[in-house]
């Protein structure tokens, strides 16, 4: 055997062009001892550099398999070297070629980093073994390498079987050992998944416990919700169907009122007509009162009617301008209407956007101590009208609750202004219903600003108009000629009372009844000239006395003035509405409207 123990740097054969590789030995193998002392320098060689026992038995069993093959080959030469940046290399030249499929070269590829065969004749073989991480080949001492090969002395086959038998004993320990360590892996692992799925199971039990729960407090929420709903409808019920209880005796003092305050009347003393002056003022206040809870109400319940036109905005807001006027007290406070020449048409309920505008602008004139009150439109799709103020302001937790029914913000305002706190809900409600919204924005000392944003064509299909009002006739009429016979039908005795009043001199008698089916009865047994008739009886409403009159020829030409509220067109049939010579409001019942119905009366019988 001949061995050397150091050489010149150079460019080795195996390894990339350009690659420095450096030698630490060299051997010739020529018989079985030649193999064993290239497995022990590879040994050596790997426990200098660094390569744990592991990783050294794994390079030296690859060399000796190599070698045998080699050996069967007719011989090779070894060379070992350190190949920048941190690869241990191993050349084995053979004389002849390796046999096809060689097992030490299948065996020796398994146990190192890479395993490179020559091309052509195939009878070079690299064995490459990369570093540690820390061990870079210029931390190597080369020359101390040498020299512990040098120091290495052949060993016996029984030394290196020795050798051998250590290896696999330390390998059977550190696999016993590794063995021993999975197991214990894998019973803590068994104890986490233990725990994993008694958590999992804990959370799913859980988690079916909330998801019950959630689905109890939904079906507890819906059920509120729908009792809501309930309560909400029986409310709107409630106001809609006692609308004629509320209004007829507010109407009835009213109307009282007014006769008491007649000039024609009997003379009252100062205080009297004071006394008198105080009822009709409390009475049109209550009246107001109850008139927007029920307008409210039917605006919840869809029940207000609409009746959608082509309106000319400059005109609609110069009659807003003319009648909020008169509101404008405070000298400190300017009320401005800055309307564009030219805003385009607009298609809505003209005397619901009024009755929106007015709403707002009065609020605006309430709570304005000193700057002004705005009253602007800008163009566009949607057209929006916006009615700003100089005055308190609003605060954010103010700014949505003041659209609730009865609240009113408490200010130093509060004890001067009157109001029900239902405007502002109304309006927002009405606004809605002509397919558009009412906004606020406000701040506390600043001032506010509602806006109404309504398109320009909203999608709401236009409803037909109830029968037409009195004619329009003024006071200075002459008075028409008294008519024999005049029948009242109402169910408030107060009220057949003060229109009574106003028929004694334009009735030579006048009969009353206080529900339909009598009525008809008293109809029949002497034909009356005229009919005052409420629609809201009890038993057989007006409506039906009207249709049970149009199907019966002896009672069809019956002249009918029907007297009852603003919203009579909830109440009864449109065509049985057109069938009377007029329709009257309670809440303005005066004696120029009766002569009005009863000249409409007259010229029907001529």
């Amino acid at each position: 055997m001949a061995r050397t123990t150091g050489g010149p740097d150079r460019g080795q054969a195996g390894g990339p062009a350009g690659e420095e590789l450096t030698d630490v030995a060299s051997l010739h193998i020529a018989d079985e001892a030649d193999v064993f002392t290239a497995r022990q320098i590879v040994r050596v060689t790997g426990a200098e550099i660094g390569l744990d026992s592991q990783d050294q038995v794994r390079l030296a069993t690859a060399v000796s398999e190599v070698g045998r093959e080699a050996l069967a080959a007719g011989g090779a030469s070894v060379t070992v070297g350190l190949r920048a940046p941190a690869t241990l290399t191993i050349t084995i030249v053979a004389r002849n070629p390796f046999p096809a499929e060689a097992a030490g070269l299948l065996a020796a590829a398994r146990l190192v980093d890479t395993t490179v065969a020559a091309q052509g004749s195939a009878r070079t073989v690299v064995l490459a073994k990369f570093l540690p991480t820390a061990t870079r080949l210029e931390t190597v001492h080369v020359a101390r390498l040498r020299r512990a090969l040098a120091a290495t002395a052949p060993v016996s086959r029984l030394d290196e079987l020795r050798i051998q038998n250590d290896d696999l004993v330390n390998a059977l320990a550190e696999l016993k050992e590794n063995q021993s360590e999975l197991v214990r892996l894998n019973a803590e692992l068994e104890e986490t998944n233990r725990g994993v799925m008694a958590l999992y199971g804990q959370l799913s039990t859980e988690l079916e416990e909330t998801n019950r729960g959630v689905v109890a407090l939904y079906a507890e929420l819906d059920e509120r919700g729908m009792a809501l709903e309930r309560a909400n409808e029986a409310k709107t019920r409630f106001l809609r169907n006692v609308s004629h209880e509320l209004r007829a005796p507010v109407t009835s003092v009213l109307g009282l009122a007014r006769l008491l305050l007649d000039p024609t009347g009997d003379p009252l003393s100062t205080e009297q007509r004071r006394q008198a002056d105080l009822i009709l003022a409390s009475s049109g206040d209550l009246l107001t009162l109850v008139n927007d809870l029920l307008d409210l109400a039917k605006a919840e319940s869809g029940h207000l009617d609409t009746a959608f036109e082509e309106v000319d905005v400059s005109a609609m807001l110069a009659t807003v301008e003319g009648s909020m006027r008169p509101l404008a007290t405070r000298a400190a406070v300017r009320l401005v209407f800055d309307v564009p020449a030219d805003i385009g048409p607009l298609r809505t309920d003209e005397s619901l956007l009024c009755r929106i505008l007015r709403n707002l602008v009065t609020n605006a004139l309430k709570f304005t101590e000193q700057g002004e009150v705005r009253v602007s439109v800008r163009g566009g799709n949607p057209l929006v009208f916006a009615v700003s103020d100089t005055g308190i302001g609003i605060g954010p937790a103010d700014a949505e609750r003041v659209f609730d029914e009865f609240y009113q913000v408490r200010t130093h305002l509060h004890a001067q202004v009157r109001g029900t706190g239902l405007g502002l809900p109304y309006a927002r409600r009405v606004a809605t219903l002509l397919g558009g919204r009412l906004d606020l924005d406000s701040a506390v000392g600043a001032g506010s600003t509602f806006t109404v944003a309504l398109p320009r064509e909203p999608s709401p299909v236009p409803e037909p108009v109830a029968a037409g009002e009195a004619d329009d006739t003024t006071a200075t009429s002459p008075p028409p000629a008294p008519v024999p016979l005049a029948l009242i039908v109402d169910d408030d005795p107060a009220f057949r009372t003060a229109l009574r009043t106003l028929l004694v001199d334009r009735a030579a008698r006048v009969v009353e009844s206080g529900d339909g089916d009598d009525a008809l009865r008293l109809m029949r047994a002497e034909r009356p000239d005229i009919v005052f008739l409420d629609l809201l009886l009890p038993g057989r409403s007006g409506g039906e006395v009207l249709s049970v009159m149009n199907d019966d020829s002896t009672l069809r030409d019956v002249p009918v003035a029907v007297v009852t509220w603003s919203d009579h067109s909830a109440s009864a049939s449109h065509g049985a509405l057109d069938a009377a010579v007029a329709v009257l409001a309670k809440s303005t019942l005066s004696q120029v409207t009766i002569d009005a119905a009863l000249r409409r009366a007259v010229g029907q019988r001529r």
